[in-house]
């Protein structure tokens, strides 16, 4: 496994020491403060968009068969930071492996989730695909911005309907089947019923946690970075 250095070009952070080597070119890119050629800034694309990919394919977990990875969990970890990094934007090891954690529950809990969305039935309707990918490029403000957003995210059209579906899916089951199912607690409780049907998920789910083998040669990369993974 070769140790990735990505470039976050959304300021997106990284926030765990299981990603030192894709930190590393983070922070020595914040470093520079000389101008680059657009030469140089096109193989520092080029490089973040194959990082990217590569990132893509480590498997973190999987539910029921289904692949979670390095960077779906990267992402999960960046939307969460906000609330656990305190205003003096200190990390702590207690802090990384709480984001981590945290993160990690989320993705395997929506993906339980969205599974049994597709089981009972549930779909999307292909013109709220359609329309969704329209909004997105009219937010873009051009063709062009939204081209290079798909580049520079290495997404397709294919790709993010297939996110929004998924999205969709899990609001549509976690409405019907936590908050419909909540009403009728007494008091009402969601995360109480949330609880309750993630437990159900999980009893007959085969969930493989693949992160210690991942962040084990992550490691052993990042402090022997001349040996081949």
């Amino acid at each position: 496994m070769k140790i990735f250095r990505i470039w976050w070009i959304s300021g997106l952070i990284l926030l765990t020491i299981m990603f030192a080597g894709f930190s590393c070119a983070h922070r020595n890119a914040g470093k520079q403060e000389t101008a680059t050629t657009p030469a140089e800034d096109e193989k520092r694309r080029a490089e973040y968009q194959k990082e990217l990919q590569d990132a893509k394919k480590i498997v973190v977990a999987r539910v029921n068969g289904v692949a979670i990875s390095l960077y779906d969990l990267m992402n999960k970890m960046n939307q969460l930071a906000s609330a656990y990094i305190p205003e003096s934007h200190q990390r702590t090891p207690e802090i990384d492996q709480a984001v981590k954690q945290e993160a990690l529950d989320i993705l395997i809990f929506r993906e339980l989730a969205v599974q049994e969305a597709v089981r009972q039935g549930l779909k999307i309707p292909p013109a709220a695909l359609d329309k969704f990918i329209q909004d997105v490029r009219e937010g873009m403000g051009s063709e062009d911005a939204y081209n290079n957003y798909l580049k520079n995210t290495d997404s397709t059209e294919e790709s993010l309907k297939k996110e929004f579906e998924r999205n969709q899916l899990f609001d549509m089951i976690a409405s019907k089947e936590i908050y419909l199912q909540a009403e009728n607690d007494e008091p009402p409780s969601i995360e109480k019923r949330k609880q309750e049907w993630e437990s159900e998920l999980k009893k007959n789910a085969t969930i493989e946690i693949l992160l210690g083998e991942v962040e084990k040669k992550l490691k052993e990369g990042a402090e022997n970075p001349g040996k081949k993974q």
